[in-house]
């Protein structure tokens, strides 16, 4: 569960990120909500409609980002975030972004956690069309597959339950393209106690991530000191925080928008993932 958190929440925290600029009609009015399940045939029926081309604050790049997590003052695992070339979809590129993470230690030995989340994320477009999830968490299995078409607005979602098909909101995102997504808007330009919001799929649900900005913060962490901006989602309380602004996120105020710190105070004990080591290489999208 700890690993859980620290992935999740670090992607989690910087996808909040992601939406500054939206207008309000395309704001979805609840927290989260089950798209309605559709038939193989209404899916397929769906009308195709155009994809979009964003303009981009930042060249893609092959990138490598790990991470240290602490439960308290136990070490308990590693994380790690990598950014690559994709598989093309129809003719358009994508980058394969991974978020994986693992124990270490004597927590291995006890309760072994090997998650892995996948997202190939349109180059040009900055939507995901395909989102993988492999969690291995003690006794607890959990394979996942989504296509998203979104063209159709559509979501194919297959595991363990079969086949399901739900339509989402124009170009929604998943929990690791939203990550990505974020880092190409520019975050300078919303003002502390700005409150920004994303629609996320995720668990056959689109929930609305929200995040507020708290102000700037020199950071040191074991990869270095960075200048950052601090966000700090919003998070339910009662199961795992005790209040909802529990978890602070720190990213790098530069092009690059690395997240270089997450913690947290949970109901029991606290959460520290914190950034030691960052290398990234030029990579040939052809997104502008």
């Amino acid at each position: 569960m700890v690993m859980r958190t620290a992935l999740v929440y670090c992607l989690l925290g910087a996808s909040a990120l992601c939406s500054w600029e939206q207008s309000d009609s395309a704001r979805i009015p609840v927290d989260h909500w089950r798209p309605e399940l559709i038939s193989a045939d209404s899916a397929l029926a769906l009308p195709d409609l155009p994809l979009r081309t964003l303009a981009r604050m930042r060249k893609d790049s092959a990138e490598h980002l790990r991470y240290s997590v602490r439960y308290g003052l136990i070490q308990a695992g590693e994380a790690e975030l990598r950014t690559e070339m994709g598989p093309e979809y129809e003719g358009r590129k994508t980058l394969r972004v991974v978020g994986a993470g693992r124990s270490t230690g004597a927590l291995d030995w006890v309760f072994k956690v090997r998650d892995h989340y996948e997202s190939h994320v349109d180059a040009e477009g900055l939507f995901p069309h395909r989102f993988i999830r492999s969690v291995r968490e003690g006794g607890y299995r959990l394979e996942r597959d989504i296509r998203f078409y979104p063209g159709r607005r559509l979501a194919t979602t297959e595991d363990a339950k079969g086949t399901r098909h739900q339509v989402l909101p124009a170009f929604c995102q998943d929990l690791v393209s939203s990550f990505q997504f974020a880092r190409q808007l520019p975050l300078d330009s919303i003002p502390d106690g700005g409150l920004v919001e994303i629609p996320t799929f995720l668990d056959g649900e689109v929930h609305l991530v929200r995040a507020r900005k708290t102000g700037s913060e020199r950071i040191k962490v074991n990869a270095g000191t960075f200048d950052c901006w601090s966000f700090q989602p919003v998070v339910m309380e009662g199961r795992i925080w005790k209040d909802e602004d529990d978890l602070t996120v720190y990213i790098s105020a530069d092009v690059h928008r690395i997240p270089v710190l997450v913690k947290t105070d949970l109901l029991v004990g606290s959460l520290r993932l914190e950034l030691v080591a960052h290398s990234r290489a030029p990579i040939a999208t052809g997104a502008q």
